[in-house]
């Protein structure tokens, strides 16, 4: 029974679903969402969450014109800046002292203009990335693999 789960666990690594092999996770500690997919983030609790943007990896590296953020949290509201929740002009989030009740889905929608050179046509583009944050009680490891752990 052991080696099955051994195995299972090295092939689970070796496809590259581990945290270890996220490009999500950056070495500033940023996590950037992903079109289509949420991210799992595991934070201990008491603890502040890693900073989550609101795009990809891909977006970030480009020019984004006149963007807009709207970060809603669990429950489907909206988020807003408070002492557990902090909020910055250029869409990042990070929730401080992470208790069980905040667990849940953040859902960020980026709003962006994109222009043609040749026309000068305007058009505005929405694209949403989901982060689901649970929090968790102790250092032990999660199985399968979670999209990222962050302890820091």
């Amino acid at each position: 029974m052991r080696a099955w789960v051994l195995l299972s666990a090295v092939l689970w690594y070796l496809t590259g679903v581990g945290w270890q092999r996220s490009s999500e996770l950056t070495k500033k500690g940023f996590i950037y969402g992903k079109p289509g997919h949420p991210v799992k983030i595991y934070v201990k609790l008491h603890h502040n969450s890693p900073v989550l943007v609101c795009m990809d990896l891909k977006r970030a590296k480009k020019e984004t014109v006149d963007p807009t953020y709207l970060w809603i949290g669990p429950n489907d509201r909206v988020l807003t800046g408070n002492y557990r929740i902090n909020i910055i002009k250029t869409g990042k989030l990070m929730v401080k002292d992470f208790v069980e009740p905040l667990s849940g889905l953040y859902t960020c929608t980026l709003s962006y203009k994109t222009i043609k050179a040749q026309t000068q046509e305007e058009k505005i583009v929405k694209q949403s990335y989901d982060f689901m944050m649970f929090g968790k009680r102790s250092n032990r490891r999660i199985f399968p693999e979670p999209s990222i752990y962050f302890q820091p």
